[in-house]
């Protein structure tokens, strides 16, 4: 019994679909590649399968990453092209390898959020500038107090450890780098909503993770 690391992109519709979802996807995705998964012992075997840091509803992935084990002779290569045979529209396996960081040493993640508005790229540019040169950025989260959930400001910009608005195919995306982790977790959405707020109400915007990493700024792999 080995544990592998499986790679994969999630981007289009199915970033709607619930991390409970991915995981009978995934579930599902290999039974069919009839990948030698480890099971557990007990009255109620299960895979053995983990999410690395799954994101929140309706965001894109690029770097995305699951952990496996799985029994017999089989490569990383095989593991990958059975599972690419197997995985619906939407869900493309990128790469197969030996787990290397622990999940837990996750501490940053880069966003790209991509601004789909009718005011057009050099007024977002100058919004975006405003709001981020500024002495604070005051956003609403919703957190815990004591066993009841309840709304909390909290300022965004001392999280912000780097960020660049860049044109992506024509449409202007701000490249960010945020706290993610099991330690401080800051979800873009909080920021992309800020962004929004007080424009167009069929503006929009999309959010894909791009990568992750350890507190030193190392790639997460």
């Amino acid at each position: 019994m080995r544990c592998v690391r499986v790679w994969f992109e999630k981007k289009g519709d199915v970033r709607f679909i619930s991390h409970l979802d991915l995981m009978r996807t995934m579930t599902r995705a290999i039974r069919r590649s009839q990948i030698p998964l480890w099971y557990t012992e007990g009255f109620n075997p299960h895979p053995y399968m983990t999410f690395v840091l799954p994101l929140s509803l309706g965001m894109e992935s690029e770097n995305d990453a699951m952990d496996i084990r799985i029994e017999g002779e089989i490569s990383d290569e095989e593991v990958k092209e059975r599972l690419s045979g197997a995985m619906p529209q939407g869900i493309t396996v990128t790469a197969v390898s030996e787990p290397g960081l622990d999940p837990k040493f996750i501490s940053f993640a880069r966003f790209e959020i991509s601004y789909y508005v009718s005011e057009g790229a050099v007024f977002l540019e100058a919004r975006i500038n405003e709001m981020l040169s500024g002495p604070e950025l005051i956003v609403s989260k919703l957190g815990k107090k004591g066993h009841k959930k309840v709304y909390k400001d909290i300022d965004l910009l001392p999280h912000v450890k780097a960020y660049e608005l860049i044109l992506k195919d024509g449409v202007p995306t701000l490249s960010i780098v945020l706290p993610a982790g099991s330690t401080t977790n800051i979800n873009p959405a909080l920021l992309a909503d800020k962004i929004l707020e007080g424009l167009d109400g069929d503006d929009y915007y999309i959010i894909r993770r791009k990568r992750l990493f350890d507190s030193e700024m190392n790639n997460f792999l």
